[in-house]
């Protein structure tokens, strides 16, 4: 995604009828796709997905793509990293095939993890911590061997005058903090721009711990979902949170508890990785510009059927919520 516009089709509504069919998948119509490999429809769940709609059988697991974020090109670039990450003997979900269309839908298979495992783990040891750590090193090892044109390439200023537009247009932010959520974003790509060229390559885009399973205290990484050709500070940043160090007090303030894991996650990156000083001037802003992301997929998906109800603790309708998160975007790039 080099232009805004590319950012606001990122988050648009396809044709009705391919949304339609997509937001109505259910677990019976899964059998067309799993009858392409051999495999009766048995023993089906659905699973918590806000963005795409995935099912799980006795071995394999159906991804189905929201239509029109992801260009065929794209997803097969998606494809193309994790068969890369698996030829390394890197712990990762694996893919069955490439990339399939159903009804309209694009979708993936993928081999199932088999239980016993644990996921979204809220406290770490530091051992796990360092295989964390240590295991996005390695992804990224992979990730610059190979572009992938296809995907979101790191531009702030395309992404953030796309997402403003988004964001507008949903027409959940009030008018009186307009100028102050375009100021962030001029304050932003300033910022940003000030760097000089800041190097990108192939990135998992979202590595926080919850998109991670332990199996046998090992962790196995998931979803490629916002694999993007950006700054491997992005990944980093994401590796600090939302767990919480077993040496740590819970009591602990929490922005203390993040800057002691941050550095954490640093030292341990480095240690198998060189992690650039200018990747590290950069590492604060990314909040904001991740954030601004994420206000315009919450007001691009708000008035999706059952959408809201999956985040009573955000409610964009709300002038709070905008005034929250302002605020934030103007603490990240004060820093």
């Amino acid at each position: 995604m080099n232009s805004s516009q590319e950012w606001v089709k990122h988050y648009a509504s396809v044709k009705p009828e391919i949304q339609n069919t997509f937001l109505e998948i259910k677990v019976e119509d899964c059998r067309e796709v799993l009858e392409t490999i051999d495999l009766p429809l048995t023993n089906g769940i659905s699973y918590e997905s806000a963005e795409n709609r995935v099912f799980g059988f006795d071995s394999v697991v159906i991804k189905f793509y929201r239509p029109g974020r992801w260009s065929f090109k794209a997803l097969q670039e998606e494809v193309h990293f994790l068969k890369d990450l698996q030829k390394a003997d890197v712990p990762f979900v694996k893919p069955i095939g490439n990339v399939g269309t159903w009804r309209g839908v694009h979708y993936v298979i993928f081999d199932k993890i088999k239980e016993p495992y644990f996921s979204d783990r809220e406290v770490l040891d530091e051992d796990s911590v360092r295989k964390m750590v240590h295991l996005v090193a390695r992804i990224h090892d992979v990730g610059e061997k190979r572009n992938a044109p296809s995907r979101a390439q790191f531009n702030p200023r395309a992404m953030s005058s796309g997402c403003f537009e988004v964001i507008k247009k949903a027409g959940f932010l009030p008018k009186a903090l307009e100028k102050r959520y375009e100021e962030v974003i001029d304050g932003l790509v300033k910022k940003i721009e000030e760097l000089g060229d800041v190097p990108i390559q192939r990135i998992h885009g979202d590595t926080y711990s919850g998109n991670i399973l332990w199996k046998e205290n090992e962790p196995v990484f998931m979803d490629l979902d916002d694999f993007q050709v950006g700054p491997v500070a992005l990944d980093v940043r994401l590796l600090s949170f939302p767990w919480r160090l077993d040496t740590l007090s819970e009591s602990l303030d929490r922005q203390e508890r993040r800057k002691i894991q941050h550095n954490m996650v640093l030292g341990m990156y480095r240690e198998v990785r060189p992690f650039p000083q200018i990747q590290e001037k950069i590492l604060p802003l990314l909040g904001a510009y991740r954030d601004i992301q994420f206000d315009a997929w919450f007001s691009a998906r708000w008035k999706e059927p059952n959408f809201a109800s999956k985040y009573q603790d955000d409610d964009i309708t709300a002038s709070d919520y905008w005034e929250d998160s302002v605020e934030g975007l103007e603490e990240d790039i004060s820093k």
